[in-house]
């Protein structure tokens, strides 16, 4: 099956498709597998819980629509790009055991794309300049 992964201002910004995560341009980027999020070294980056995506801080990086696990208020979502032509899924590597799950549950410092991209190596990867100050808007505000 393949899902949007929208990131906290409700736009698209990754792909799920099955146990495969996808940049928007459909290449392959990280693993899904149980509750884990790996990257695409086999490296444990985050958490994947009802449809939520987590960091490797227990903060949210982004969730598919609807998500039960989302643990805040889901923003707006942004109309649906179309879908880009899918890169062959590379090799699963061998995957590393996961760390302890700290808590959190805020939306994360990282943007889910650059924190995907780099394979989550959080002391290189935040927000592009162009994310700061930008208001979340709930669904509720913008049906007002």
């Amino acid at each position: 099956m393949v899902t949007w992964i929208y990131d906290e201002i409700g736009c698209a910004g990754a792909i799920l498709d099955d146990f495969c995560l996808r940049n928007l341009h459909g290449h392959t980027v990280g693993w899904v597998f149980g509750l884990s999020v790996f990257s695409l070294k086999g490296e444990h980056i985050g958490w994947y819980d009802d449809g939520a995506i987590f960091d490797i801080h227990n903060n949210v990086l982004g969730f598919i629509a609807g998500a039960p696990g989302l643990p805040l208020e889901q923003p707006a979502l942004a109309p649906e790009p179309a879908l880009p032509a899918f890169s062959k899924r590379p090799h699963v590597p061998a995957l590393r055991g996961r760390v302890t799950r700290p808590s959190g549950k805020r939306w994360s410092a990282f943007s889910l794309t650059a924190y995907l991209a780099a394979g989550a190596a959080p002391a290189t990867v935040s927000y592009p300049p162009h994310m700061f100050g930008q208001a979340r808007v709930s669904a509720a505000e913008l049906a007002r």
